[in-house]
């Protein structure tokens, strides 16, 4: 069932102007509960716990193609690091949280060690650990084979200790088929400057190119052509990052999130140095002057808390044990999420963090790798899949859907050299109908201000629609009075 509440807004013009938030479709179902969600005011019959996916080798990176189906990085083999990649399509067509079989593979020559993946219009963007960025197209239906477009090659000097591993996407602000890439080429040690730089190449997309240094993130507008795919504007997002290898646009503001891993430990590694973070860049200054977050000298050193060093943007969480100093852990972030919006109240408008933890380590034997559920807004956090439990282990892949969250585990064992067949998905879905998103209205001059807290906005000329997502409108979006008569809307 959808509900509606209709606010009007009158102004001096005369303007039409009326407000509406979307509610969400709920059912109530029963779950079998293969992983357990747990924390502060979760209550686990919220949600529907599915196994979506099993017998997979190595599945990290996931994205939503246009039919809802799922698009999963994989790499086969047994050993992670020298499988083959592909992306791999699942469906589950009667929505029951289990894929309707073991789907079908629309692209098969890709590098091993695949970790992200992501779709931009007609593009698909996938790459993996030192991987090049490769560039696919779609076909006439979301079950038809990619096909190659052409690749963004880091080249490298030699080894390097934190080299590129993952992507984020955004649509372009003001242009049509275009799409902002986001990437990360993180620290060349573990403890020190990066003095060294690696260059950025391509094979069939023109004009990427540019001298990359190290301790960094960037972002690289890419052009649909048709026919061809071209790239313009590099700009150096950030410096002093270690290793910021998961990133998240905030759905309604636009600004970003990510993560940044902390120092490994100096005597001993599994002990770390300084906390993980999670930092944020507004969207008024992505593109702009270079921001720098203190890596190698500025940190929250692990345990203690202690701040380190005076420069450098602080970040918004520094993760510790819970409680502290000994408590459990939460190590190694990768791959971050906004939560979906149509999770229960107080859930769904934080971020998840998936935490790979020990290394090749699994079950019990990692007490590291849990699933985090954060609010940026009040630094608050709290293990919504706790970590070391028999079956688990490294919840490194998510993606988030308007009332789901997949999450992917690399290898249940823990073992990347021996995991062939032991990768799993799960599907977390929400049995709830939450409160409708917050759209308020105010005058700013001869303006009225719409803002909102989740969701995307629409408008329309008359309250029965048709509806319409605005274009590149993010929270607070000004609307001129002088303009035709709208209705505005939040969906979710």
């Amino acid at each position: 069932m959808i509900t509606e509440f209709i606010l009007p807004i009158r102004n001096r013009h005369a303007a039409r102007l009326a407000v509406t938030l979307l509610a969400a479709f709920f059912c109530l179902r029963a779950a079998a509960a293969p992983i357990n969600v747990q924390g502060p005011g979760v209550n686990s019959n919220d949600f529907r716990i599915t196994t979506f996916a099993s017998g997979l080798d190595f599945p990290l990176g996931m994205a939503r193609l246009s039919d809802g189906s799922l698009l999963v990085a994989i790499g086969q083999g047994a050993n992670f690091f020298g499988a083959t990649g592909r992306l791999l399509r699942l469906v589950d067509a009667n929505e029951d949280g289990i894929a309707d079989g073991p789907g079908t593979v629309l692209y098969g020559n890709l590098p091993g060690s695949q970790t992200a993946v992501g779709v931009a219009g007609n593009l698909i963007l996938s790459t993996g650990q030192t991987k090049p960025i490769t560039v696919l197209r779609t076909g006439a239906s979301p079950g038809s084979p990619l096909t190659f477009v052409g690749r963004i090659i880091i080249a490298y000097p030699g080894s390097w200790y934190h080299p590129n591993s993952a992507l984020g996407l955004r649509k372009t602000p003001g242009q049509t088929n275009s799409y902002d890439l986001l990437f990360q080429l993180g620290s060349d040690e573990n403890f020190a400057v990066t003095t060294r730089t690696a260059t950025l190449t391509n094979e069939n997309i023109s004009g990427a190119i540019g001298i990359l240094p190290g301790d960094s993130a960037f972002m690289l507008t890419i052009t649909d052509n048709g026919t061809n795919v071209t790239a313009t504007n590099l700009r150096h997002l950030a410096s002093g990052l270690r290793n910021p290898a998961g990133f998240a646009f905030h759905p309604a503001t636009g600004d970003l999130y990510f993560q940044d891993n902390g120092i490994d430990g100096l005597m001993n590694a599994n002990e770390p140095h300084s906390a993980d973070e999670l930092n944020f860049i507004a969207r008024t200054n992505l593109g702009g002057l270079t921001e720098y977050f203190g890596f190698p000298s500025n940190y929250t050193a692990y345990r203690t808390g202690t701040v380190v060093g005076v420069a450098g943007i602080q970040p918004l969480i520094a993760f510790q044990p819970i409680p502290s100093p000994s408590g459990r852990e939460s190590e190694g972030p990768n791959d971050i999420v906004f939560a979906p919006p149509g999770f229960p109240d107080g859930l769904n408008t934080g971020i998840f963090l998936g935490f790979h933890g020990r290394f090749n380590a699994g079950g019990t034997n990692n007490e590291e790798n849990p699933l985090v559920y954060a609010n940026p807004a009040t630094g608050a956090y709290f293990h919504f899949i706790q970590g070391q439990q028999p079956g688990i282990g490294h919840l490194d892949g998510l993606l988030a859907t308007r009332d789901s969250l997949f999450v992917a585990d690399l290898v249940t064992t823990g073992n990347t050299g021996n995991g062939a067949g032991a990768g799993v998905i799960y599907q977390i879905k929400s049995l709830v109908n939450p409160t409708a998103p917050t759209l308020g209205a105010r005058y700013v001059g001869s303006q009225i201000e719409l803002t909102w807290n989740r969701g995307v906005l629409q408008q329309a000329g008359e309250i029965t629609g048709s509806w319409d997502d605005v274009v590149d409108a993010f929270s607070p979006h000004l609307v001129q009075t002088t303009a035709p008569g709208r209705f505005y809307r939040t969906r979710y």
